[in-house]
């Protein structure tokens, strides 16, 4: 057993009178997978507080209450805290690599607790050398500083936050780094994107001076849609060395995703933004394309998560590579196991990382409506294959799904509105369905 102790000042001697520092014992069980002091407390007690401001966050114009709920993972090297924004339009997660962690080796394991306002309050009073000591376990995450110990119990994990978490990893993954930025320029760029009384989508370019805005996409060009939700790295941005922004390719799309980092050398802050205030990244189904097109079988996943178990982090190439699979097998292995919330995305690693959800990768993505109502198509006989394309019954309606390039086109109305933006119809993904088990009807 571990018994380690936190001081609320240190032993010393005034005039005649000796003063010595008493606490109590903060005891750490088999259930906890880290305890021990962090090396930057601010910068670990403002990740904190920017997760349970994310958490709590609502920036459409009906909000709902939040809570402040971060999901907390061990992986046996480094502690990841990851949060969705109320509205689902906001990512959050901070990683404490090794070297941040002064205590007991990392172990494994994962939890959902709540940020309450006893220990919201103990980290806005953390001072630079003041010591943060972290207690993690599948139970309870214990904080202690100053001001004493906060114990936050496990809660459920909001339902809304499984599609949540699985579609950003999907979107992550084609960002590349486009921008990098010193503290200084990027609180001048913050303030810029983020004023509600500017357009609400600006488009960054790298530029010699740091950047420039422009109100159309052009190569190389980072989005920036609703800036005003990024207010909540402003407390971050003085702790930390610099702030990379990160983005897909331009696709011509209105508005897209982008990705915000900001290192502090021995942890990281990453902040995803989707595409509009009314725009979750839970409802954007950009996972179904790989889960319809791939030959993952739940084999396929079970065998990938065993991988995870030994290496938590991994790239998609070196999954292929060690596992024997070809590239459009482990890629829908990944997302097979990311729609289950079992993996996440790092874009300033680019690699998956194991995140061991307590969700079976079946049950996750039967709560996605479009995927549930392809499979009930395709059970139903709705899926005939022709020779201009798959013939698709719904609602006493067909619809013809076709190729368009190295994708899927769809004559439904939701096509027509979204044209793939927001991931594919229902339709498409009964034809990919079908024609993943080799399934033909008709001619």
């Amino acid at each position: 057993m571990v018994d380690t102790r936190i001081y609320r000042h240190a032993s010393g001697v005034v005039g005649d009178t000796v003063a010595l520092a008493t606490s109590a014992p903060d005891r750490v069980d088999e259930q906890t997978f880290f305890a021990g002091f962090v090396r930057t407390p601010r910068v670990v007690a403002g990740g904190l507080l920017a997760l349970a401001d994310i958490a709590a966050a609502d920036f459409r114009p009906v909000r709902s209450p939040g809570g402040r709920d971060p999901v907390v993972t061990g992986d046996g090297e480094r502690l990841r805290f990851e949060a969705l924004s109320t509205c689902g339009g906001v990512y959050g997660r901070l990683d404490l690599a090794g070297e941040e962690l002064d205590g007991a080796p990392v172990g494994q394991g994962v939890t959902n607790v709540d940020i309450n306002p006893e220990l919201y309050t103990a980290l806005t009073r953390v001072g630079a050398g003041d010591p943060v000591r972290l207690a993690v376990g599948e139970d309870e995450l214990a904080v202690s500083t100053l001001d004493g110990r906060v114990v936050e119990k496990r809660v459920p994990l909001p339902q809304r936050w499984l599609r949540g978490l699985a579609e950003v990893s999907a979107h992550a993954l084609p960002m590349d780094p486009l921008l990098e930025l010193r503290p200084g320029r990027a609180v001048a760029l913050l303030a810029e994107v983020s004023a509600r009384t500017g357009r609400r989508t600006r488009w960054l370019m790298p530029a010699a001076t740091g950047w420039r805005s422009t109100s159309r996409p052009d190569r190389g060009a980072i989005c920036a849609a609703d800036g005003y939700r990024l207010s909540v790295l402003r407390p971050l941005l003085p702790l930390a060395r610099t702030v990379t922004l990160y983005a897909p390719p331009v696709s011509g799309a209105p508005t897209q995703v982008s990705g915000w980092v900001l290192d502090f050398g021995t942890a990281r802050f990453t902040l995803l933004l989707s595409t509009a205030v009314q725009h979750g990244f839970a409802g954007d189904g950009q996972l179904l394309a790989d889960l319809g097109a791939g030959s993952a079988a739940d084999t396929d996943a079970d065998a990938l998560s065993a991988l995870l178990v030994s290496d938590p982090v991994v790239d998609r190439s070196s999954v292929a590579e060690r596992m024997g699979w070809d590239g459009r097998r482990a890629t829908a292995a990944l997302a097979a196991l990311a729609t289950a919330g079992q993996v996440g995305y790092d874009i300033a690693a680019a690699a998956s990382f194991h995140r061991p959800l307590p969700y079976r990768a079946d049950v996750v993505a039967a709560l996605h409506p479009r995927l549930a109502a392809a499979r009930a198509l395709g059970a139903a006989g709705g899926v005939m294959s022709t020779a201009a394309g798959v013939e698709v019954t719904s609602g006493g309606s067909t619809y013809l799904v076709h190729r368009r390039g190295a994708g899927y086109a769809c004559t439904c109305a939701w096509w027509a509105e979204h044209q793939g933006l927001r991931g594919p119809c229902k339709h498409v993904v009964a034809a990919m369905l079908s024609e993943k088990k080799g399934v033909t009807h008709g001619a």
